[in-house]
């Protein structure tokens, strides 16, 4: 089976890089000692299957957040590559990557602010997403963002309100809907319960897993919190400083650390 998403020796440098952090930065840090490039990420591959959730782990500053923003074409690789269905998007410029990023790409940010317009109601910042799909047709539209809110157990009363006055769990939830307005193959969640209470952390997983039982869409899912990986994930990678020091089935790795990062990440979450 073919994967939906790959990633193929990724590295990804910022700075001016010399002969010292041509190979890469040293294991202990991300900066090279001599030019004082820093290696966002260095050589990291992965695979994500169809309907799958893979997990990305590691503190900040491990390379996590830099490998998701490559998959979603908002930051070109220094080398390496990004397919989606087999086709290298690693360089993809202009008409295309807006495309892919339609068509092919879902995202939710850890930051609402990133991914809507706060002053735009949450019908109105779905709408955007199916607009650039080629939707033309009002009522069209309008039944498609209520379905989608419905999904994502938004109150539809709350369409035509600014997300501006939303809570940060509600903020989450239109994230969600304008993510699979165009029923993307693939979905990007980038720390998707940061910032939230517990209780709202709770039912905003318990929403991730339902949508994802009932969509199929796989998720390649970003967070420094175990637990929501553990919950969300079938398999993980762990990150520090750049490269994958760890790779396996979720509860082997979490329940097993072999490299002493992933030991210490498990026994620090306990």
């Amino acid at each position: 089976m073919t994967p939906v998403l790959e990633v193929r020796d990724l590295t990804v440098r910022y700075g001016p890089g010399c002969p010292s952090c041509a190979g890469g930065p040293p294991p202990a840090t991300a900066r090279c000692p001599a030019c004082g490039t820093v290696t966002g990420c260095h050589r990291v591959s992965l695979d994500l299957a169809p309907g799958e959730v893979l997990g990305i782990v590691g503190e900040s500053g491990s390379g996590k957040s830099t490998v998701l923003a490559c998959c979603n074409l908002d930051v070109p690789p220094t080398s390496g590559r990004v397919l989606l269905a087999g086709d290298d998007v690693a360089g993809a410029e202009g008409a295309r990557r807006r495309r892919l990023r339609v068509e092919s790409l879902g995202i939710v940010y850890q930051t609402p602010q990133q991914g809507l317009d706060l002053d735009v109601t949450a019908g109105g910042n779905v709408a955007v997403r199916l607009l650039a799909a080629g939707w033309r047709r009002y009522d069209d539209i309008r039944v498609r963002v209520l379905e989608l809110l419905d999904a994502v157990e938004l109150p539809v009363e709350r369409v035509d309100v600014p997300v501006g006055s939303f809570s940060g769990g509600m903020r989450q939830r239109v994230q969600l809907a304008k993510a699979l307005a165009t029923s993307p193959p693939v979905l990007l969640l980038d720390e998707p319960t940061s910032g939230l209470d517990v209780s709202v952390q709770a039912r905003t997983l318990d929403l991730i897993r339902d949508l994802h039982e009932r969509t199929g869409v796989a998720m390649l899912v970003v967070s420094h919190d175990l637990a929501v990986i553990r919950m969300l994930a079938s398999r993980l990678v762990v990150m520090r400083h750049g490269r994958v020091v760890e790779s396996g089935v979720t509860d082997q790795v979490l329940g097993d650390p072999q490299h002493a990062y992933s030991q210490l990440l498990v026994s620090a979450q306990l």
